[in-house]
């Protein structure tokens, strides 16, 4: 059959405004920075500020979203996590090349040209630096009663919340000579602290140092945490007396949040962190890791924040070199 010219033209033209409608539909933009808490936030605001296009996705999950105060952050006394992010994000709406979306980024290929991004909605994006800010997975120990008081009463950082609970009754959950360690450390808040190591004490020569410190071990596994309001009561043990404690402190599991770090090739540390230089780049040109994501050890919002300046300037660095 014999297509007139009218209507080949036709099937060209349409065939060519769907691609370039396809291919409006990818957004480009300068710098993605992959969570809104203070690391990615940090991050977008310098980017800001140095006049990059922008766009920050948010999928609202925060690792510490549990928690009611944050601790050690200067010029904050007591400010609610989610109150941080939001002002945050307010400091950011002053900036018109700063974009930002509640979404998730599901993921990423660092094929062809720049980096390409999904986004959960569908939508396509290609950046030229890519931040990953997206925090760690923070699973407390399966403790029965625990879920309850995560956050509140049962912490795994004492440099965050050691100070709101100094000089009261708390305890520690751990075994081996880490976990004496932490006990010891957290003995510099309080004088009264207990190790509970959940079963028979795999301790070495930490007992005394743990004996000269003034912190007590118990031994006998744990049946539950008894509390109210997210407030830490009582220790109950399977044998024995319960311990009356205010606070108890674990050590969590950690893992990354979603796959991108795994999609991009990034190098992990055997704490499941991304593994980065002292500017926060990673080992693959144009991604970068900031915040918990990519800290072994300090982590605390303050800690974000500078992991997110840092890693901010680096990207415009190389964005312009």
């Amino acid at each position: 059959m014999t297509v007139h010219p009218l209507h080949r033209e036709a099937r060209v033209s349409t065939s060519t405004r769907l691609r370039r409608r396809s291919h409006a539909r990818t957004r480009v933009v300068d710098a993605l920075v992959v969570g809104g808490g203070p690391a990615g936030l940090s991050a977008a605001l310098v980017l800001g500020r140095a006049r990059r296009n922008v766009l920050v996705v948010d999928s609202g999950r925060p690792a510490n979203a549990n928690a009611h105060v944050v601790g050690g952050l200067l010029a904050h006394n007591d400010v609610n996590p989610l109150e941080l992010r939001r002002q945050g994000r307010d400091q950011l709406a002053g900036h018109p090349n700063v974009d930002y979306r509640e979404d998730a980024v599901v993921d990423a290929d660092t094929r062809g040209e720049g980096l390409a991004v999904r986004l959960g909605d569908g939508a396509a994006v290609r950046t030229r630096a890519l931040v990953l800010a997206h925090g760690l997975r923070y699973d407390p120990p399966p403790l029965p009663g625990v879920d309850n008081l995560w956050g509140r009463s049962v912490f795994h950082c004492p440099f965050c919340d050691g100070w709101e609970v100094r000089d009261r009754p708390l305890a520690v959950h751990g075994n081996g000579p880490e976990a004496a360690r932490s006990a010891l450390f957290v003995s510099t808040w309080s004088g009264d602290v207990v190790l509970c190591t959940d079963g028979l004490a795999r301790l070495h020569g930490e007992r005394a140092p743990l004996a000269d410190a003034g912190v007590r071990v118990r031994e006998e596994p744990i049946r539950r945490l008894a509390g109210s309001d997210g407030e830490l009561r009582r220790i109950e043990f399977f044998t024995g007396p319960h311990e009356r404690r205010d606070a108890l402190f674990v050590r969590t599991r950690r893992g990354q949040p979603n796959g991108l770090a795994a999609a991009l090739d990034c190098d992990l540390t055997d704490e499941g962190t991304i593994v980065v230089d002292g500017d926060g780049r990673t080992g693959v040109p144009g991604v970068y890791a900031v915040g918990d994501a990519a800290t072994d050890h300090s982590r605390s919002v303050a800690s974000a924040i500078g992991t997110g300046s840092r890693a901010a300037y680096a990207a415009v660095t190389d964005l312009v070199g």
